[in-house]
């Protein structure tokens, strides 16, 4: 054992099966191991009964176990394994842990678990409280699900402890029904509406206020587009001046200046579809998803670091943390920004007769976009390009300095890209999540400052910071990361009458539990088949609990639940305690 760095705790040794309970360092020397015994042992056995092969002819069967709740429990089945099997009765005793793990003699092979130690502070009493353990016979049920983890190499562990490992390592770890799976059609629109939910909470708790926008924008000469791409052009909707919404911060700024209450303070949120030109073909409009959010009327830092924490806990609570950075940057006032830009085209000016189409439409409108493009005639133009630290003034550092002082200080990390321009009209502060999982479009989130943009739009000093969530890319990376997460339950109940006599009182047993239990989704099964055929069919909907109700309000209700793998009768009050309790463990 200690040369396979492997701790062993209980073992039964059979003519047709060996039993072990270990603690291996790593499951490559869980395989060393049960190699060695297959190399050492088998020529043994073949010279002294004068035999050549294998002895075994497939892999062994495994299963990690959950400590608290089946180790000891896994113990004594290997420890007891010889007993409940009628076939080898008679088995030498020494052949097995028992004797060691009850105090009867002593193993020096054995290594007691930390769960078998904490049974009591001497040798003598944790032998005495495992022997007491043990008069309490392992049920069928628990020898079944042993055998069925042990033949399925899954975890034998609580239904929490293994959604635990499921979204550590990404695969299903639980065991699995008999037979061929049924075909499973996944509701797109409930893993949609379901990270939505998660945006609408999150939200709620930092007081935003949602507001809705409408689908069609005006376009008129006067319309300042807060995006530099999204410019009217000539082609209308049905011969009218309406353009397909393509972000909400316009809509936000129009909704503070027609309520005069909006405008000293206000923190909004936004939810909706946005429409934009392919980049592929001219005529061709995509689609997609966004939550953003917008505060006007604060001026200082604060506002920057309460969205980028609220950021912080929303990509926290979609266990995405590991996947995504933090990018920010400092862009000066807007004056100071205004200035670098015109130092840009200054510089690059000469040049333009060199300049490509695209090349020439930023050098007029982002020429900062120069600095990033890895065109080798673009790459030596860059080496004496203006700085942008050369515009930034002591006041504008100062403010950014403090920031990220405050972000240290909240323990969010996060990476300085001095390259990092914004795609908006934004000044001072410009901050950006990725992912590097996601092969294309990296960018889940996006935002910054744009005070300059929003006076100008309103005609009058405004402050406002403001970033979106990019839905799209944020669910392919819940995909690709935590897809058992997506997975969420569409019935959590399923009400089935036991007879066409019992449906009145199965609606009424739904509508308490409605009211008892408003965050579940309780459904009365009228389709009065057999019962066994609606219990299936509850099952197939992937519900967890399913209750049998009869005819007379006198008689037990019956629970089953499908999570624990337990039948439990009672009355009303009964089946409220029950599903408390259940829900809340």
């Amino acid at each position: 054992m200690k040369q396979y760095s492997c701790l062993l705790h209980a073992y039964t040794l059979l003519p047709h099966k060996l039993l072990l309970l270990l603690t291996p360092e790593s499951k490559e020397a869980l395989s060393r191991l049960i190699q060695h015994i297959g190399r050492s042992y088998v020529p043994y056995y073949n010279h002294k009964y004068h035999r050549s092969g294998s002895l075994w002819e497939r892999r062994f069967d495994s299963c990690p176990v959950e400590p608290g709740a089946y180790f000891l429990l896994a113990q004594q089945f290997i420890d007891t394994y010889a007993k409940l099997q009628p076939e080898v009765l008679g088995v030498n005793p020494v052949w097995s842990s028992y004797g060691h793990n009850i105090g009867e003699t002593i193993l020096n092979r054995i290594t007691p678990h930390n769960e078998y130690l904490q049974l009591g502070n001497s040798l003598q009493q944790q032998a005495a409280r495992y022997r007491h353990f043990m008069q309490t016979p392992l049920s069928p049920a628990i020898q079944e699900r042993i055998q069925i983890c042990l033949n399925q190499n899954c975890v034998l562990g609580t239904p929490k402890y293994c959604q635990q490992v499921e979204g550590l390592i990404h695969r299903h770890v639980m065991p699995r029904n008999r037979g061929r799976p049924r075909k499973h059609y996944h509701s797109q629109v409930a893993d949609w509406v379901w990270l939505e939910n998660q945006a609408s909470r999150l939200l709620q708790r930092y007081s935003y206020q949602e507001i809705r926008l409408p689908l069609l924008e005006e376009c008129s000469e006067n319309a300042f587009p807060f995006s530099n791409n999204l410019a009217p052009g000539n082609d209308f909707l049905c011969g009218h001046p309406t353009l397909l919404r393509a972000e909400g911060t316009m809509g936000s700024l129009r909704a503070i200046a027609q309520h005069q209450h909006l405008q000293a303070t206000s923190r909004l949120w936004y939810l909706g579809t946005m429409f934009r030109a392919s980049d592929e073909e001219k005529y061709h409009i995509e689609q997609y998803q966004q939550v953003g959010v917008e505060a006007f009327g604060y001026q200082h830092i604060d506002i920057e670091l309460e969205q980028i924490m609220l950021q912080y806990d929303f990509f926290h609570s979609l266990q995405l943390r590991p996947h995504v950075e933090l990018k920010i940057n400092t862009l000066g006032s807007s004056l100071e920004f205004m200035r670098f830009r015109e130092a840009l085209r200054q510089y690059y000016q000469p040049f333009s007769a060199l300049f490509n189409e695209v090349w020439l439409g930023w050098l007029q409108h982002m020429p900062e976009k120069l600095l990033q493009e890895a065109d080798a005639l673009l790459k030596i133009l860059q080496i004496k390009a203006p700085k942008r630290d050369e515009f930034i003034s002591p006041v504008s550092r100062q403010r950014f300095e403090s920031l990220t002082q405050a972000l240290s200080l909240v323990g969010i990390p996060f990476v300085v890209d001095a390259d990092l321009y914004p795609a908006n009209d934004y000044c001072q502060t410009l901050f950006e999540w990725h992912s590097d999982k996601l092969e294309t479009t990296t960018l889940l989130c996006r935002g910054g400052r744009y005070d300059a943009s929003a006076s100008q739009q309103l005609d009058k000093p405004v402050f406002a910071c403001g970033f979106a969530f990019m839905l799209d890319p944020m669910m392919r990376l819940l995909k690709l990361t935590h897809r058992n997460m997506l997975k969420q339950r569409l019935v959590d109940v399923v009400i089935i009458p036991s007879s066409a006599v019992a449906k009145d009182y199965a609606l009424t047993v739904g509508r308490t539990l409605r009211n008892a239990f408003p965050q579940l989704s309780i459904s009365n099964d009228f389709s009065y088949m057999q019962i066994k055929t609606c219990k299936k069919n509850a099952i197939r909907q992937g519900c967890r609990f399913i209750l049998t109700v009869p005819a007379e309000t006198r008689e037990q209700i019956e629970i089953f639940d499908k999570e624990a793998g337990l039948y439990r009768q009672g009355n009303m009050n009964t089946m409220i305690g029950i599903l408390s309790h259940s829900l809340n463990s």
